[in-house]
């Protein structure tokens, strides 16, 4: 079966690239791509926007929006 699977992949690589040929034969398809193109580079970013609102939106048990570490006595251990 493991020699099945790059066969596999390969038969899936293929009708990728022989779809994406077509479409790129296509009018529509060429104007459409070029147009998210320039979008895409004309559009700011807004992944650090949306990463920065759900940092702080997520608050702890404290309120506080940064995670605060426990509390831990550093005192030397008796054990008599």
């Amino acid at each position: 079966m493991p020699e099945e699977k790059p066969s596999a992949f390969a038969a899936m690589r293929a009708l990728r690239d022989e779809l994406r040929a077509r479409l790129d034969q296509n009018d529509d398809y060429r104007a459409w791509k070029a147009l998210d193109q320039v979008l895409r580079e004309l559009e700011p970013c807004t992944l650090p926007q949306a990463v920065n609102l759900a940092l702080t939106a997520i608050a702890t048990p404290t309120g506080r929006a940064e995670p605060e570490l426990p509390q831990v006595d550093d005192s030397p251990l008796s054990f008599t």
